[in-house]
């Protein structure tokens, strides 16, 4: 059946009102969650603006962050006081602004992450050499 077998499978549950999960584990939920971050209308949650409530996805807020040095990739991270294991690594970038100015300057190593069935950008700041949570997808 391919890649979607979680998806193909999907049978309605017999008892109105009960919970569907519609995959049996993060073996089957990872890569339709994948495959979904390739479509254009998926952006940055660190892109994300703030509603007129503040509801925004995007955050720039000090995290503690495990890292594992043979992947080169963050294994977890602490938001809120839980504890977060990173369960895929998506996508890294690096962001570089304004170098010419000391004030505004940024340089950045991003880092997107699945964990907990939500999508969490960190960035790692190299002029201040602290962790951030910079967007939230979820």
């Amino acid at each position: 059946m391919g890649r979607y077998r979680a998806i193909k499978q999907y049978r309605p549950a017999d008892r109105a009102g009960q919970p569907l999960d519609l995959f049996s584990g993060q073996a089957t939920r990872t890569p339709v969650i994948l495959e979904l971050l390739k479509s254009p209308w998926v952006v940055r949650g660190s892109q994300l603006k703030g509603g007129p409530l503040g509801s925004g996805k995007r955050r720039e807020e000090l995290v503690e962050v495990d890292w594992d040095g043979s992947k080169r990739a963050p294994a977890a991270f602490v938001w809120n006081g839980t504890r977060y294991r990173v369960d895929a690594l998506v996508q890294t970038w690096s962001v570089e602004r304004a170098w010419w100015d000391p004030r505004a300057r940024m340089s950045r190593r991003c880092f997107r992450v699945l964990a907990r069935g939500g999508l969490y950008d960190l960035a790692f700041d190299r002029r201040e050499g602290r962790w951030l949570l910079v967007g939230v997808v979820d």
